[in-house]
């Protein structure tokens, strides 16, 4: 009795190795089976050798003709039929492939039968060993099918077996076909990420091909140098060139004859440096009057948006209690901001620092932690009228004021070129709004404050009044017109107030008939003496004229000019 490639008896579905066991009959077990079976053998065999006895040895062998075994006959046709099974243990099929063809088998039985195909290479020289097995079909029925790619070509051996005692009729049909469609290839690098933090990568591969299907694969960091043929793997680990920055990988892939693909390529980029925090708002330190402020941060690179969403910023308020909120983050700008969902505490420090936040990457941002204090705002407004006065002169000081209740202002003054606010004293507002009459002495800024509390933000409003001096001529006033005889000298005197010693220009008009108006006629420069006074000498020629004395500004006093005094001026 022939065996099976693994030793066994040929009637042992098994006899592949991973085929299921013999069919078995009605009340009869396998192992029954295969001892029936091989003490038929054992006394067909004794018969035999019994001279005399009436049985032919042509006839014995009739159950395992030649091509039950390497060689085989070479196959007849595209499609051929014949029996199997029972006492027919295999028929093997010779078969030539060229070189870049496929081998497509297919079998089948009549019903009840249970027919297996196997393919050997041309290193086998029996269907009984597993020497130059290549593949195999060996389910439970009669439907059988393989094929085989090859790249060098050569002589294939089919083998049809019969696994079980039920004999019956087999039908193999078999085509040789050239496969000249090279195949094709997609890549995902990274799971689909496009940035990466470490150069150790999943690449995930599959390949196509209608028809030898694909066994190889081969990848290039350049798209131009290829890595030697490997078997081809759906995924595996894959190291990026050194060096952050746009990553490339080619890859080919091969068929069963030997057609590489068109190279595809996929890219990542390798970040391994973390952002940065490039600037917050509010600032470190900042007091705030919002009891729930909007606070931003803006980053040296973009961030993955869901970790800014996901307590992207931490605010702890003193006693370390969270503060919840509601997060966003503008990718245009960088920036991700942060708005309290419940009011801060007056009066309070809160610390804040930026969580778990992360780029594409999974770079984790490096930021320090700041400060920031709530108080309840207050504000203060002020304003003089007139705003610019005559020395002597008074103005009102008014203005409105956000405070709590029974909280005062205080009046502070800088007169002249003092840097520095004395006080004045205090202002009580009442109805929001507080309201005073000074008598600024020179030029003088004033400001109302707010002095704060440990639970409001002080506020202050400054206004500057500028003050100037009084500044005529003695004699009658600038609505009457002074009278002088031409070629005698008069004497002008300026008188200036506050007294004290300063500088004056007394400025010349004269009448022009011909343009119909008073035109310049010169200016002349004096100082005033302790008593604010200065003259000058004035020799006339007839004529329309007039005067005025200009007095320059100092840090004590803007400036001013007189009326205007006229002079008729006769031969």
């Amino acid at each position: 009795m022939a065996r099976r490639p693994d030793g066994r008896l040929a009637s042992e579905q098994e006899g592949r190795g991973d085929a299921p066991a013999l069919l078995s009959y009605p009340g009869v077990s396998s192992t029954t089976m295969r001892i029936r079976r091989f003490v038929a053998s054992a006394l067909l065999s004794l018969v035999l050798s019994i001279p005399g006895v009436l049985f032919s040895v042509d006839g014995a062998r009739a159950a395992n003709p030649p091509e039950s075994d390497i060689p085989g006959i070479a196959l007849p046709g595209a499609v051929v039929s014949g029996q199997l099974g029972g006492p027919i243990y295999d028929v093997v099929y010779q078969v030539q492939v060229p070189a870049g063809y496929v081998l497509v088998a297919g079998l089948s039985g009549t019903s009840g039968t249970d027919f297996d195909l196997y393919l050997f290479d041309s290193s086998a020289t029996t269907v009984v060993g597993t020497t130059g097995l290549l593949t195999k079909s060996i389910g439970p029925a009669s439907n059988e099918a393989l094929s085989w790619p090859t790249r060098i070509g050569g002589t294939f051996y089919l083998d049809l077996n019969g696994a079980t005692d039920v004999q019956g009729t087999y039908t193999l049909s078999v085509q040789v076909v050239p496969d000249p469609t090279p195949p094709s290839a997609v890549v995902l690098v990274a799971g689909g990420l496009t940035r990466v933090n470490t150069p150790q990568v999943s690449l995930v591969l599959a390949g196509f091909d209608d028809l030898s299907g694909v066994t190889e694969m081969s990848l290039s960091y350049d798209g131009l140098n290829y890595l030697p043929p490997e078997p081809l793997l759906a995924q595996f680990s894959w190291t990026l060139s050194d060096g952050d920055g746009l990553k490339r990988i080619w890859v080919r892939v091969v068929n069963g004859v030997g057609l590489y693909s068109s190279p595809v390529s996929t890219s990542v980029v390798l970040d391994t440096v973390g952002p940065t925090v490039t600037a917050v708002t509010p600032a470190d330190g900042t007091t705030v009057t919002t009891a729930r402020p909007t606070i931003s941060v803006q980053f040296s690179e973009p961030i993955a948006e869901t970790t800014w969403a996901s307590l992207g910023l931490v605010v702890q308020s003193a006693v370390g209690g969270i503060v919840p909120g509601a997060y966003a983050y503008y990718p245009s700008i960088r920036t991700g901001t942060f708005v309290p969902s419940v009011d801060l505490v007056p009066g309070y420090a809160y610390f804040l620092t930026v969580g778990d936040v992360r780029d594409p990457a999974g770079n984790r941002v490096t930021a320090p932690s700041w400060t920031l204090r709530y108080l309840r705002p207050a504000s203060v407004t002020a304003a003089a009228s007139p705003s610019v006065v005559v020395f002597g002169s008074s103005v009102t000081l008014g203005g409105s004021v956000t405070l709590p209740a029974g909280e005062s202002l205080q009046l502070e003054a800088r007169e002249g070129g003092a840097t520095a606010y004395a006080p004045v004293g205090p202002i009580v507002p009442s109805g929001g709004r507080y309201g005073l009459t000074l008598t600024p002495a020179m030029n003088t800024s004033y400001r109302v404050r707010y002095a704060g509390s440990p639970t409001t933000i002080a506020a202050s409003a400054e206004v500057r009044v500028l003050v100037r001096r009084g500044v005529s001529l003695l004699g009658s006033g600038p609505s009457m017109t002074r009278t002088a005889t031409a070629g005698r000298p008069v004497t002008i005197t300026a008188q200036v107030s506050p007294a004290g010693v300063t500088t004056v220009s007394f400025r010349l008009y004269r009448y022009d008939a011909s343009r119909g108006r008073y035109v310049y006629a010169g200016s002349f420069g004096r100082s005033t003496g302790t008593d604010g006074r200065a003259s000058l000498t004035w020799t006339p020629s007839a004529g329309r004229w007039y005067w005025r004395v200009a007095v320059p500004s100092t840090a004590e006093f803007a400036n001013n000019i007189s009326p205007t005094y006229r002079y008729s001026v006769s031969r």
